[in-house]
C-alpha cells in the first residue's frame, strides 16, 4: 500500500473516532457502561412422549418405504 493510501486511512480513522466521541457527548453516554441483556435460561425439559424402541422405528420406516413404493407403482 502506498504512503498516500495509508495517510488517507489514518485520516479517516481519526475522523471516525472524533465523530464517535462527539456522538457520545451529544447522547450523554460518556463513561456509562454499555448495558447487556441478561442471558435467558432455557430449561431442559424432556418431552412427554413415550420412549420409541429401535424396532418400532425400523418398522415405521419399512411401512413408509412400502407406502412410497406403492404410490410410485400406481402413478
Amino acid at each position: 500500500m502506498d504512503h498516500h493510501q495509508q495517510e488517507l486511512r489514518r485520516a479517516a480513522t481519526e475522523a471516525f473516532f472524533e465523530s464517535l466521541d462527539q456522538l457520545q457527548e451529544t447522547l450523554g453516554v460518556d463513561g456509562l457502561p454499555i448495558p447487556t441483556s441478561p442471558k435467558k435460561e432455557i430449561p431442559t425439559v424432556k418431552p412427554d412422549c413415550p420412549e420409541i424402541s429401535l424396532a418400532s422405528l425400523e418398522q415405521a420406516v419399512a411401512d413408509i418405504e412400502q407406502f412410497m413404493q406403492a404410490q410410485q407403482q400406481d402413478s
